[in-house]
């Protein structure tokens, strides 16, 4: 499940360019997954629109960061 969560994140949802100069990799490579896992849970916004706000209509974000946050840490947190 962890990988699932990081490819889903990272790869895929915000792609490479920003992925890779992201706290949330340089946590996941110095091998801090719990921080790792809580940075992916501060990628909310897009196009600098909050995505907590449901009138900014990307309110499936938050909850897409939460479950690949979950993902991501499963083995570290059960």
């Amino acid at each position: 499940p962890a990988i699932a969560g990081i490819a889903s994140f990272c790869p895929y949802n915000i792609g490479p360019a920003k992925c890779f100069p992201s706290t949330f990799y340089k946590k996941l490579n110095a091998g801090d997954r719990i921080g790792a896992c809580a940075e992916i849970r501060r990628w909310i916004f897009d196009g600098g629109r909050d995505c907590r706000i449901k009138a900014n209509n990307c309110a499936g974000q938050p909850v897409r960061r939460g479950q690949e946050s979950e993902l991501t840490c499963w083995d570290i947190v059960q």
